[in-house]
């Protein structure tokens, strides 16, 4: 369904109606419909094009996972919210100390 949404949101931003897109990529409006319910899926070529005819640009980048925030995450939500903004504010206090003495090394 990524698709789908993807395509209405472009043409939507676009402020076009389906029957425009299709114009602009020579397919007839039951075509676009058909992708924007998500009853049929583009191929990834016809989706750039799709997306590129509203005026936008698709990007995207393959990357390997990265689960090494995951032990951190969980600890922190394990904290009641009392306890993330004490950790929070004493955070804060150190990052402070840090740049006033950095200001002061300069200045």
């Amino acid at each position: 369904m990524l698709s789908a949404d993807l395509i209405r949101e472009a043409r939507l931003r676009a402020g076009i109606t389906q029957a425009e897109l299709g114009r602009r990529i020579g397919r007839s409006q039951s075509q676009v419909a058909r992708w924007e319910r998500g009853a049929v899926t583009p191929s990834f070529e016809t989706l750039l094009e799709l997306v590129r005819a509203c005026g936008f640009d698709l990007w995207f980048r393959m990357l390997r996972g990265d689960n090494s925030y995951d032990s951190f995450i969980n600890r922190n939500l394990a904290l009641t919210p009392a306890e993330r903004l004490r950790q929070a504010e004493a955070a804060e206090r150190s990052f402070a100390a840090i740049r006033n003495a950095a200001l002061a090394a300069v200045g």
